[in-house]
């Protein structure tokens, strides 16, 4: 990304997004996109453009449970819409799904009302998928994958290691239409038993996406379902700013924090069991949006809804806003 500046970048604007990317709240509203006007009288040629980078960008975890037959009043039937609202109000530019099954994903697209789109395909025959949703009026889908975290990474169905399942994950290279900038998205499930599974798969999945992105400069995401806490060997591989990937994770990390729950998985307990707050602790954050440095995270949210009792899933989604380093100036075009 070329930094901000240029004989054509408007100084307001300019000042507007230092003002955006130091926390100045007064200022975050879209940030205005910056068009040269051609001065009466000059030579017509191509103008370099400021394009502006949205104040923010939605993304989205959201571990949907599998449409199973003995969830009883828990069904994906009776979940369904609630779901979908969900989605459609927060309106994540991004979102990874886990869990879903092909039928439920194809459901869940139909109910929703914004262009999403998706992509990414199941881990094993009649298996499970880890799909990465997009709205397709926000970003231009450029590239993406599959690979599984066992020993053979591109033989799709294998179970690596200790795990007790398959697991892979699935990624997308994007292009924001309003910026032209690119980024990754990486979206995973880790094992829930096997922890050598866990410690080998994030290792192959960082080796992956140093791979496929090419570049330790363009902005990626990494999220998804990680099965362990805070304090394990894999959340200080991925975080560790000494060695590694030197992720950072969106809810320590953001301005603000939205709501007093910072868990998110809660067994379909919610946030309150028979009139009781539940004792499910704060480690149970274990869905996690990792993301490289150069952006910043505005806010995060664990949504902890439910209707008359029934939630949504048995993990809560977690959505955070995310500020892009700055405006890139855009190339002229070329003259025909």
């Amino acid at each position: 990304m070329a930094p901000l500046g240029g004989d054509n970048a408007s100084i307001d604007t300019q000042a507007e997004v230092a003002a955006a990317l130091s926390g100045n709240e007064a200022n975050r509203p879209r940030l205005r996109a910056a068009v040269t006007d051609q001065e009466e009288g000059q030579e017509d040629k191509p103008q370099a453009t400021l394009s502006s980078t949205p104040s923010s960008l939605n993304v989205m975890t959201f571990n949907l449970r599998f449409a199973g037959t003995g969830d009883g009043r828990n069904s994906w039937r009776f979940r369904k819409d609630h779901v979908a609202d969900i989605i459609d109000r927060y309106h994540p530019a991004i979102m990874g799904t886990q869990e879903g099954l092909k039928a439920q994903l194809a459901e869940l697209q139909e109910l929703l009302k914004h262009p999403y789109e998706r992509f990414g395909v199941e881990r094993e025959e009649n298996g499970e998928f880890e799909q990465i949703f997009y709205d397709a009026g926000l970003l231009e889908r450029l590239d993406g994958g599959d690979f599984w975290l066992s020993e053979q990474p591109n033989t799709r169905g294998t179970q690596g290691w200790d795990a007790a399942c398959v697991r892979m994950v699935t990624w997308c290279k994007f292009r924001l239409r309003a910026t032209q900038q690119e980024l990754f998205v990486f979206n995973t499930q880790l094992d829930h038993v096997g922890p050598t599974s866990r410690t080998e798969g994030s290792k192959l999945l960082w080796d992956r996406i140093q791979q496929i992105t090419g570049s330790p400069d363009t902005p990626l995401f990494l999220m998804g379902d990680f099965n362990t806490y805070r304090h394990t060997s894999t959340y200080s591989y991925f975080t560790s700013q000494e060695d590694g990937p030197k992720l950072l994770e969106a809810w320590p990390e953001a301005e603000k924090q939205i709501g007093d729950v910072s868990y998110t998985y809660h067994g379909w307990a919610g946030v309150k069991n028979d009139g009781e707050v539940n004792a499910v602790r704060a480690a149970n954050h274990i869905d996690w949006i990792f993301y490289r440095p150069q952006m910043k995270v505005l806010s995060t949210e664990v949504i902890t809804e439910d209707r008359n009792g029934r939630y949504p899933s048995d993990h809560y989604p977690i959505q955070a806003e995310v500020l892009f380093p700055g405006p890139a100036l855009l190339p002229p075009p070329r003259a025909n």
